[in-house]
């Protein structure tokens, strides 16, 4: 049998209709927060370079401190020869030797919060 018969079309028979399956809405949901700029973005690339996007500004800036506003709280980022590139509005780099990155703590659960 074929599977398109027109000839059962033209008796009057009927097709089965094609499954409906409900668009996923969860990950829409998840990247709205990421898209619209509320939470810092950090990607790290080894532990060499690392980008921060949707930051709010930079609070403090040494060879060995980076400290950036975010709407978390501050994002703090220690290392050896810390240096800013490619430094725009909302987003930057920071390359150098990184030892530690200290994210904002969501939702008070994070060790300083009582």
């Amino acid at each position: 049998m074929r599977l398109f018969d027109r000839s059962r079309r033209a008796r009057g028979g009927r097709f089965p209709k094609p499954e409906r399956h409900s668009p996923r809405v969860a990950p829409a949901l998840e990247w709205a927060e990421d898209v619209s700029g509320r939470c810092a973005r950090t990607t790290a690339i080894g532990n060499k370079r690392l980008l921060v996007e949707n930051h709010r500004g930079i609070l403090a800036f040494s060879d060995d401190l980076v400290r950036l506003a975010t709407a978390g709280g501050d994002l703090c980022v220690t290392g050896r020869h810390l240096t800013l590139q490619d430094v725009r509005q909302g987003a930057l780099i920071i390359h150098g030797s990184i030892r530690r990155l200290e994210l904002p703590c969501a939702g008070g659960d994070g060790p300083d919060e009582g």
